[in-house]
């Protein structure tokens, strides 16, 4: 029983100090020169799909037997770090400014 409750002590720690440094990097921003946002920005306002653009922005593609196809981005955690930074600071924004 001690050991299952070092090992959950362990996992749990683990987890807080991911989440630590999750919030901390959330609570110092996004540079200009984050490579996610750069990318992103550079295909913003893309009309077609080619080759330079799966391979700077596409992880893998897997296609399964029953026709199924998943597609993994590069930046897909960046991504929803980005967002939420903004959506906190335009949430703080507001209330600051209401």
């Amino acid at each position: 029983m001690k050991a299952d409750y070092e090992r959950q002590t362990s996992d749990i720690s683990a987890v807080l100090t991911r989440l630590n440094a999750e919030r901390a990097e959330l609570a110092n921003g996004v540079d200009n020169e984050h490579p996610a946002l750069v990318a992103f920005m550079k295909y913003q306002n893309i009309e077609a799909l080619n080759r330079e653009i799966l391979v700077e922005l596409v992880d893998y593609i897997k296609v399964y037997e029953n026709g199924n196809i998943s597609v993994k981005f590069k930046f897909a955690d960046e991504l929803r770090k980005i967002a939420e930074y903004i959506e906190i600071n335009t949430t703080e924004d507001t209330a600051v400014a209401g």
